[in-house]
């Protein structure tokens, strides 16, 4: 008998120790999935892209950062569906650079090349530049 009050005293503790770690398995794998599922839907929104290659004209790589940040931007930032923008130069270059900008619809990226905030900027970025080539993508994922 002695042996079975044991039992008895050992499965139900055995089988709480269970069903708290299956509990908290659970919480953590429906807490895990829903991260994953805000993370992605973040991560997956369709949007356009354009991507702008720019050759400064010799000595000019400086002139165009600047006038990225003091032109550019805030010309870009106030439109209407308007994502991001980030610029790039190439490894050990000081002439090869990469604008791209990313709207919610062609229809808005469209928009924003006929705005006069563009009309305004986008010559200045033109007169530093020696050769200017682009190429436009859909963000699919």
């Amino acid at each position: 008998m002695p042996m079975n009050e044991q039992v008895r005293v050992l499965v139900p503790t055995v089988r709480r120790r269970w069903l708290k770690s299956f509990g908290l398995g659970a919480v953590s794998t429906l807490m895990a999935r829903r991260l994953n599922s805000i993370l992605y839907a973040q991560g997956s929104s369709k949007s356009v892209q354009l991507h702008i290659y720019i050759e400064a004209k010799p000595g000019k790589g400086q002139d165009l950062e600047k006038l990225y940040h003091s032109a550019y931007v805030p010309a870009i930032k106030v439109q209407d569906g308007f994502l991001s923008t980030h610029l790039l130069r190439q490894y050990e270059s000081v002439s090869k650079y990469e604008i791209d900008i990313s709207f919610k619809t062609e229809k808005q990226r469209a928009a924003w090349a006929q705005s006069k905030e563009h009309q305004a900027a986008w010559p200045k970025i033109e007169e530093v530049g020696a050769k200017i080539t682009w190429q436009g993508l859909d963000l699919l994922a």
